[in-house]
């Protein structure tokens, strides 16, 4: 049987850390490097990583560059190294991706029944943003991906790593100038009817983040680019609610599953030993303290105070042990529960601000705040 060519393209800007290793792993694999066209698209190249470029290139020469000195952006630099591809099969990789394991030909097999693949994917654990990074990442690979896989059609797709047929691209036209064109690849692509599918055949280590600033600016243009993306493919997203009923509200549920417990210990559990503590307290304090302290620290407000610590430590521990859970049983493995509940803590509210920051942005100015992001 005539096996495919395949085309995999790395759009990069400035410079991967982990290219050469990545073009090792992709030649080492069996499938036949006679039928593997690496193309390497990079905007604003730095002078000594130019140098490695052009050292690859002499060394495999199955490798073609294209170098704008000028940043052309993620779009434009994958949607021009595909034009000049020969390939059947298009594989993408971003640049700060790291092939922990690979399987060419069993990801060209899927691809016979599904459209787009994409790649398993998981964030290094390095530092304490790294950590939350895989908790995110691995909620969302773990939990959530592999309950969407069962519907086939995309909804999503994490562009840094995934494998498509030429045909479908073409049929689609490529990335669109927006903010996630992965995903409004995906949504693109759903609307044809074609297929998706998640597969561990090929999967890939993620470096984090550097610091708390870039953490922002990309969720920024992550929750800015859910909106366009909205806007763009609601009728889609509707007609995939209402087919996939049931996956979409397990999904809810699963997502709000510790929203929901709180909500009900809230309501319809009694928190009058908290009454019964700050009585208890008022009581001791006010043989200590001056009797105007005690004009505005009575029963009430004691009580009050201790109420709302009661309900965020319910919320932090309920989500942090639900989360934990979900990702230890399902990974087989412990982990650290203080990130947990950092991630609980600070992870999840912060990215809620961004994005209903990014909402009250559009919504008043009908535009995306500043990024530095090229589209």
């Amino acid at each position: 049987m005539d096996l495919p060519k395949i085309s995999i393209i790395f759009p990069i800007y400035k410079k991967s850390k982990h290219l050469e290793n990545n073009i090792k792993k992709i030649l080492e694999d069996p499938y036949p490097n006679d039928l593997k066209e690496i193309i390497i698209s990079i905007d604003s190249p730095e002078n000594d990583f130019l140098n490695k470029l052009m050292e690859l290139k002499s060394k495999y020469k199955n490798i073609t560059l294209v170098i704008s000195k000028e940043r052309r952006g993620k779009v434009s630099a994958t949607n021009d190294a595909v034009k000049i591809s020969s390939g059947e099969i298009l594989f993408f990789f971003d640049s700060d991706v790291f092939i922990d394991y690979i399987d060419i030909k069993s990801i060209v097999n899927e691809l016979k029944e599904y459209d787009i693949i994409e790649f398993y994917k998981e964030i290094i654990k390095k530092g304490w943003l790294g950590y939350l990074m895989f908790i995110e990442f691995s909620l969302y690979f773990d939990i959530i991906d592999p309950i969407l896989n069962r519907t086939k059609k995309p909804l999503f797709l994490n562009g840094s790593g995934f494998a498509t047929k030429k045909n479908v691209w073409n049929d689609v036209e490529g990335y669109s100038k927006v903010y996630v064109e992965d995903v409004d690849f995906a949504m693109k692509a759903g609307k044809k009817g074609y297929k998706y599918h998640m597969s561990k055949n090929i999967r890939l280590l993620i470096e984090p983040l550097k610091n708390l600033r870039q953490w922002i600016d990309q969720r920024k243009r992550w929750s800015f680019g859910l909106i366009e993306v909205i806007l763009n493919h609601l009728d889609y997203m509707v007609d995939f609610f209402i087919h996939n009923m049931l996956t979409s509200i397990f999904i809810i549920l699963i997502l709000y599953l510790p929203y929901l417990i709180w909500t009900y210990i809230y309501i319809y559990l009694p928190a009058s030993f908290l009454y019964q503590v700050a009585i208890g307290m008022y009581e001791n304090l006010s043989k200590n303290i001056s009797f105007i302290y005690l004009i505005i620290l009575n029963p009430t407000s004691i009580f009050q105070t201790f109420y709302i610590l009661y309900l965020t430590l319910l919320y932090i521990m309920i989500t942090s042990s639900y989360i934990y859970l979900l990702i230890s049983v399902k990974r087989r493995k412990l982990y650290n529960f203080l990130s947990f509940i950092l991630f609980s803590v600070l992870y999840i509210p912060l990215y809620e601000i961004i994005l209903i920051y990014d909402i009250i942005y559009y919504g008043i100015f009908e535009r995306a705040p500043k990024m530095n992001w090229k589209v």
